[in-house]
C-alpha cells in the first residue's frame, strides 16, 4: 500500500512526501518482535526506493553515473525514513503487525545535498555497505518466512528457526544502529560530530552483532577522530580479520599509522588499499601525503597525479603536489600546481597563500597581488605574510 502525498510547493521549492506500508505477519517460530523489526527494515528500505527516483532524475547523479545499489545508497544518506504507526493486527488465519513509514523529500535542497555526498565516496560506500548488509538480512528472513510457513513448521516452534529469526533480527538492529552514526557524519569537514553519541551507537551495533566488520571500521574512524590511533588500528584490525577485502579498512589503519608516524607500515596499508582497489583515490593521496612527510618527493608527485586523473576537481592533490615541487627546486611547477587548486576550490586560502608566494618567487608580481586581494577576504593575516614578501619594507 503506497501513495503520494504532494504539498503545496513553497517558495523554496517542491515539498513531497512518500508514505509506504507494510503487512508483516507472524507466528510459529517467529516472535511479534522479530516481525516488527523486519516490517521496520523493510518498510524504510522500500520507501527510500520509491524516493530514489527523485535522486535518480538529478542531473549531476545521471553526470556521475552511479549505479542503482549507490541510488539507494544515496537517498539513504540524504533523506529521513521515518517511522508513522504500527500495529498489530489479526485475521482468522493469522496475526500480523502493520508498519506505516514515510519519506519527506524537500527537493529545494536535495540537489545541494546530493552533490555533498558524491564529493565524499568513503561516507557514500559506508552508507551502501550498510544497504547491502541490510538487504542479505532481508533475504535471510525471506528465507526462513518460508520455512516458517512449512506445514511441519506451523505444529509448534523450531528451536533452531527461531534462533535463527531472533540472530537475523539482532543483525537488523545493528544496522539501524550503524545508520544512527553515520547521520552523525559531517561531509563539510569528513568527520563525525557527537563522537560521545557516535561511539554509543556502534558500540551497541557491536555487540548485537560481534562480527560486524563495517561496524568496527566505522568504530574505528571515530577513535581516530578522538586520537586514540591505537585503539582505531585495533578496530581496524578487527574489521580486516573479518573482511579481508576491507580497502576502506586498510587505507584508514594506514592514516592511524602514519598519525602515530609509522609510516613505512602506513604506505604498506595504502599499497594494499590500492592492490584491492587501484581506481580509488584516497589511498593514493594518503600515501602522497606520507611519501612527502619522509621526503619521497617524485613518488608523491606521481601519487598526486594519479589522483588528479582519477578525480580531476581534487584542490587538496594539487595543493600537496605543489608542495611535492618545491623541494626538488621545480617551482614553476609547483605554482601551476597552486594554481589549480585555487581554480578549483577559489576559498582555499592555504593554496591562495602557496600560490602568491610561487608567483612572487618566479617574477609574476600580478599573480602575486591578486592572490593577496583574495586572501584579504579569506584571512587577513595570510594576506599580510604575503603582501610582506611581495613588498619588503
Amino acid at each position: 500500500m503506497t501513495f503520494l502525498l504532494f504539498l503545496p510547493v513553497s517558495a523554496l521549492g517542491e515539498i513531497q512526501t512518500i508514505t509506504h506500508t507494510v503487512k508483516q505477519p507472524f507466528g510459529g517460530s517467529q516472535s511479534a518482535d522479530d516481525a516488527r523489526i523486519s516490517a521496520i527494515a523493510k518498510a524504510k528500505r522500500e520507501a527510500l526506493e520509491m524516493a530514489g527516483v527523485y535522486v535518480e532524475a538529478l542531473t549531476i547523479v545521471k553526470d556521475a553515473k552511479v549505479d542503482k545499489d549507490e541510488i539507494l545508497a544515496l537517498a539513504a544518506g540524504v533523506l529521513k525514513t521515518e517511522v508513522v504507526s504500527q500495529e498489530n493486527y489479526h485475521t482468522k488465519d493469522a496475526f500480523g503487525i502493520d508498519v506505516v513509514v514515510k519519506v519527506v523529500v524537500d527537493t529545494s535542497v536535495l540537489e545541494g545535498r546530493v552533490k555533498k555526498l558524491l564529493q565524499d565516496r568513503t561516507h557514500l560506500e559506508q552508507l551502501n555497505q550498510a544497504r547491502k548488509k541490510e538487504k542479505e538480512l532481508l533475504d535471510k528472513i525471506a528465507i526462513l518466512e518460508k520455512e516458517n510457513r512449512k506445514p511441519t513448521a506451523k505444529k509448534g516452534s523450531n528451536k533452531d528457526l527461531q534462533k535463527q529469526f531472533e540472530g537475523v533480527s539482532k543483525g537488523l538492529t545493528a544496522v539501524d544502529w550503524v545508520d544512527k552514526a553515520h547521520a552523525l557524519w559531517d561531509r563539510n569537514n569528513s568527520k563525525f560530530t557527537d563522537l560521545g553519541k557516535v561511539m554509543e551507537y556502534l558500540n551497541e551495533a557491536i555487540r548485537l552483532n560481534p562480527n560486524y566488520a563495517d561496524a568496527y571500521g566505522d568504530r574505528g574512524a571515530a577513535y581516530a577522530d578522538l586520537g586514540q590511533y591505537q585503539l582505531a588500528i585495533e578496530d581496524y584490525n578487527k574489521a580486516i580479520r573479518l573482511q579481508p577485502d576491507d580497502v576502506f579498512a586498510y587505507n584508514n589503519r594506514g592514516i592511524a599509522y602514519a598519525d602515530l608516524g609509522q609510516y613505512q607500515l602506513a604506505i604498506e596499508d595504502y599499497n594494499k588499499a590500492i592492490r584491492l582497489k587501484p581506481d580509488h583515490a584516497k589511498p593514493y593521496y594518503n600515501r602522497g601525503i606520507t611519501y612527502n612527510k619522509i621526503n619521497q618527493y617524485q613518488l608523491a608527485i606521481e601519487d598526486f597525479n594519479k589522483v588528479i586523473r582519477l578525480k580531476p576537481d581534487h584542490a587538496m592533490a594539487y595543493f600537496y603536489q605543489g608542495h611535492a615541487y618545491v623541494p626538488l627546486a621545480r617551482y614553476q611547477e609547483a605554482t601551476e600546481a597552486f594554481r589549480q587548486a585555487v581554480r578549483i576550490n577559489p576559498e582555499y586560502a592555504d593554496a591562495w597563500l602557496a600560490y602568491g608566494l610561487g608567483s612572487a618567487g618566479t617574477g609574476n608580481k600580478t599573480a602575486a597581488l591578486d592572490a593577496v586581494r583574495e586572501l584579504r577576504r579569506l584571512d587577513p593575516a595570510k594576506a599580510d605574510e604575503l603582501f610582506n614578501v611581495i613588498m619588503p619594507r
